[in-house]
């Protein structure tokens, strides 16, 4: 089965963890217009960005994104 990246989780993830877009954008040493963009869906993290956003964030690099199958199905 193949997945692809879906929908950001980040909104709810920053607001978990009492953190803005801007100071995650600091933290991952990316500009903001660059985490809005991946807010919005425009653009992805790398998986290095990934693996330090999940630190920061304490959760899992599968827990940043909505994944989704062939079928449209969110996982």
């Amino acid at each position: 089965m193949a997945l692809r990246i879906g929908r950001s989780r980040l909104p709810e993830l920053l607001a978990q963890a009492g953190m803005t877009q801007t100071q995650l954008a600091r933290r991952l040493d990316v500009s903001d217009a660059f985490i809005h963009k991946v807010v919005k869906g425009d653009r992805h993290l790398s998986l290095t960005k990934s693996k330090e956003a999940a630190i920061i964030l304490d959760c899992s690099i599968d827990d940043l994104y909505e994944w989704v199958d062939e079928q449209g199905k969110r996982w």
